[in-house]
């Protein structure tokens, strides 16, 4: 028969392998914007596309370490950045009748949960800030890989996302009718993010190769 202190030497051993197993080895990693993609597509007279980007941001990318699983993604996106390639447009973008850049300067992402679907794919769920309205928003993606670059690229981890948002949920109104039907600007809009973020400790300026 086993002693109570044996049992109890026992259990608290249970307890201690099963809490170490539990450990999540959290790490942040920050955005290289030279290698990250944060944009968008909306519909423009009903039949194609334009596509934007906003080139200036704070992001970090909270993995666990051991398993490379992603625990959250917090980002801070300054909209004065935004381009479409064309200057009248960008211009039409940032003023009132959009974004208003004047007024509210950035866009905020903030995780709250972060879901695994299926190998490499997750979904993650998190608060957007568009104007100074918070929505909850969920994105679908992918884990692309991981990589220790050593003095190349230090440790680095790829991440693809992907989001549609009604503009208008965030007070994005702005439009004009069309005489054949339907709308100037589609109110749906697709976020596109492709992230390769690098260990915080390394600087991506101090890559041996810039590609």
């Amino acid at each position: 028969m086993i002693s109570i202190k044996k049992y109890s030497l026992l259990i608290s051993t249970i307890l201690l392998l099963t809490f170490n197993n539990a450990i999540v080895h959290a790490s942040t990693y920050i955005t290289d914007s030279a290698h990250t993609s944060i944009g968008f597509n909306v519909k423009y007279l009903m039949i194609t596309d334009v596509f934007g980007q906003f080139k200036t941001y704070d992001a970090k990318v909270e993995i666990d370490e051991t398993t490379k699983e992603l625990i959250g993604v917090e980002a801070n996106i300054k909209v004065a950045s935004l381009t479409t390639e064309n200057t009248k447009r960008d211009g039409h973008l940032k003023s009132p009748d959009f974004f208003d850049v004047t007024k509210f300067p950035s866009i905020t992402f903030k995780s709250k949960e972060v879901n695994k679907l299926a190998e490499n794919k997750y979904e993650m769920i998190g608060d957007l800030t568009i104007k100074g309205i918070t929505k909850t928003i969920t994105l679908k993606g992918e884990y692309t890989g991981f990589i220790d670059a050593g003095k190349m690229g230090g440790k680095r981890i790829g991440y693809t996302a992907e989001a549609t948002i009604n503009r208008q949920d965030f007070d994005v109104n702005w439009n004009r009718e069309l005489d054949q039907g339907g709308v100037l600007v589609g109110n749906e809009v697709v976020i596109e993010l492709k992230i390769q973020a690098a260990a915080s400790w390394f600087n991506p300026s101090l890559s041996l190769y810039q590609i």
